[in-house]
């Protein structure tokens, strides 16, 4: 996960943003993306591969370790709660556990078939959590 790489000399690690670069496998589905289909949408079309940045949300009020997917500013979805508790254990090791991570995103699905719509899809590309 992340290094000190992108961290100036005195920046609190508390607010700083870090930037990373996954695999370009876009393994991590976004959970809710279905409640967020119009942010999703106006981000792009099938396929485009676009920033999104990762939020940790504490005073969620169904789960406290929650971790906010957002496009555009706009929350399209969360990451789900096993990939959230290792996400936050992984800043957390890397010492900087209130960051906020910017990424690549690829949006996926959205197609139509005859009178069958899918909903958009969030996929993101981030490395590999420990576990």
């Amino acid at each position: 996960m992340p290094d000190d790489a992108n961290k100036s000399e005195g920046e609190d690690s508390e607010a700083r943003e870090i930037v990373l670069s996954g695999p370009g496998s876009f393994a991590v589905t976004v959970a809710g993306a279905a409640q967020y289909q119009n942010v999703i949408a106006a981000a792009g079309e099938r396929d485009a591969i676009i920033d999104a940045v990762l939020v940790l949300e504490d005073s969620n009020p169904y789960d406290d370790h929650a971790v906010a997917v957002r496009i555009a500013g706009e929350r399209a979805g969360y990451l789900s709660r096993a990939d959230a508790r290792r996400y936050r254990a992984d800043l957390a090791g890397a010492g900087c556990p209130r960051a906020t991570v910017r990424c690549r995103a690829k949006i996926v699905g959205g197609f139509t078939r005859a009178s069958d719509r899918t909903h958009y899809g969030l996929r993101l590309d981030l490395p590999e959590f420990s576990s």
